[in-house]
């Protein structure tokens, strides 16, 4: 008995294609909507707790500020290791 694998119509290519950028661009879209709520919560700390963090509550507002797609999480982790950098060479 022999078993050959038929190929793949180029329509079934395409749609899992599509599937999986979807499913891609949904996952990021979570991410992103998850660590909006986290660092909203960052805006909740007292100042001190902030400063242990490496940021300042403006930061944070600069960051929450940020269109809707954007990863505030990232923008405060730019500016966090931006100041060290200051810090370390200033």
């Amino acid at each position: 008995m022999t078993i050959t694998a038929r190929p793949t119509p180029a329509s079934a290519s395409r749609f899992l294609a599509g599937t999986r950028l979807f499913a891609t661009a949904a996952r990021a879209i979570v991410k992103t909507m998850v660590n909006r709520r986290r660092v909203q919560a960052l805006a909740d700390m007292p100042d001190h707790v902030l400063a242990d963090i490496g940021i300042r509550r403006d930061d944070v507002a600069f960051a929450l500020g940020a269109d809707w797609r954007e990863d505030p999480s990232y923008k405060l982790a730019l500016i966090a290791a931006r100041r060290r950098r200051d810090v370390l060479e200033g």
